[in-house]
């Protein structure tokens, strides 16, 4: 049977100096599902989705509560009859619109959801609890044959942060969680957190009308989820090192220090992939010396799951050749070197944050500029444009508390976070010899 993906492991260089100590290499580790990237053709999963809808007294600023009526209207539109939908609202208290089992009539769940504002929930932000009802909303219809995800909507800081994190993080292996940020009020590290740790997606929202819009994102990325489960275990060879670790697209996070075990084996979950969309983990490896001639570091599994099918996994090896030829070791792949850019990128922009947070404004500003550089070198204009947006509020108000401040940090985290895809014709750029 053909496999449903391609798999590859990408050295940023094929040769590597015999000679050398502690020689520093990036493998890029990549699997992309094959497919129509818009979910046509082919069977889908059916839905099993828990909205979870901040109904506190701000959601009222900017129309933002009509905006969300609007999108989860649209979202019932869109569901089959295969399709599992619950919906929570909370406040200081949270409360069931609509349970899994009463969703059938599409009218009757719209008018509930009209009805959100009259609900008797308070005006706080207690996001735990919405999230629990949610969950075990969820819960009713958990089988492997669906997707499971929770959406999480707020415009604030909610009480018991660790209880969110603890809820993501308890049930990750069951569902998967998307967080979406509207406004400038909300803890974005929080959402971040719930969303990368159980392999959704954080959105931020600057502009209310794009929530509609954001909600049609995330059915169609999950319309689109042809392989689950998908997990990277990586087993080095002896005197192979991980230095970092980052997941590398759709989005640019890292995941944390990499814990190697006994046996020398170290792995990474990917969550579900969407057709046509890769799902990579980029490693900074340090290299021992040794003689030269070819040699295997590495070896790479992926696992998946495969609707109707079940739990597969497919192989390649992480190889490079030892060489005393210096001219050799300049050649890169540019792939992988256009990947690592951009990590560095995103990695100077999230230093220059925590040096202006703890009062370092010259520090901040000498990161971002380094981004900037990085960012047009590469020739992405929106990031450009987001960092020097970015680096303008740090130059005028020294600090990152106003609203106008914030949004553009937010803005700026979000397009930087994006991987952005290059075409094979810039790639060849990247691919001459240093």
């Amino acid at each position: 049977m053909a496999e449903p993906l391609t798999f590859e492991a990408l050295a940023s260089r094929q040769y590597v100096l015999s000679s050398a100590e502690n020689f520093v290499l990036y493998v890029l580790l990549e699997a992309t599902a094959q497919g129509s990237a818009n979910g046509a053709g082919g069977g889908r999963s059916p839905l099993n989705l828990g909205v979870v809808l901040d109904r506190s007294g701000s959601m009222y600023d900017e129309r933002r509560l009509e905006f969300v009526i609007e999108a989860v209207k649209f979202l019932v539109d869109n569901l089959t009859s295969e399709d599992k939908v619950s919906i929570v609202a909370f406040a200081d208290k949270a409360q069931i619109i609509a349970s899994t089992d009463k969703v059938r009539d599409k009218n009757a769940l719209k008018r509930a959801i009209d009805d959100i504002d009259l609900l008797e929930i308070g005006g706080g932000t207690q996001m735990a609890l919405g999230m629990r009802m949610a969950i075990d909303e969820v819960k009713k219809n958990l089988t492997p044959e669906r997707l499971n995800r929770v959406l999480v909507l707020t415009d604030g800081q909610t009480y018991e942060e660790t209880a969110c994190l603890e809820l993501a993080s308890q049930n990750r292996d069951q569902m998967s969680f998307s967080a979406m940020g509207v406004g400038v009020e909300f803890n974005e590290k929080l959402l971040m957190r719930i969303a990368q740790d159980s392999h959704g997606k954080y959105h931020f929202i600057g502009d209310p009308s794009e929530i509609p819009g954001l909600f049609d994102d995330e059915l169609q990325g999950l319309r689109a989820v042809t392989l689950r489960n998908g997990r990277i275990d990586v087993n080095l060879s002896q005197g192979v090192q991980v230095r970092e670790a980052f997941r590398a697209s759709p989005e640019i996070y890292a995941l944390g220090t990499p814990l190697v075990s006994d046996d020398r084996n170290v792995s990474y979950e990917i969550g579900d992939l969407e057709a046509g969309v890769p799902g990579s983990v980029l490693l900074t490896l340090v290299l021992p010396p040794r003689r030269p001639g070819p040699v295997r570091i590495g070896q790479a599994t992926f696992h998946y799951e495969a609707p109707g099918v079940g739990e597969r996994s497919v192989n390649t090896d992480v190889t490079v050749e030892y060489t005393l030829d210096r001219t050799l070791t300049s050649r890169v792949n540019g792939r992988v070197m256009n990947l690592v850019d951009q990590v560095s990128i995103a990695k100077l922009q999230s230093r220059a944050e925590d040096e202006l947070k703890a009062g370092n404004v010259d520090r901040a500003t000498r990161l971002l500029s380094n981004a900037i550089q990085g960012t047009q070198r590469l020739g992405n204009i929106k990031a450009t444009q987001a960092l020097t947006g970015l680096m303008d509020q740090v130059k005028k108000t020294q600090t990152l508390q106003g609203k106008a401040a914030k949004t553009t940090l937010l803005q700026a985290q979000a397009v930087v976070r994006k991987t952005q895809m290059l075409d094979p014709e810039a790639l060849k750029e990247f691919n001459k010899p240093e």
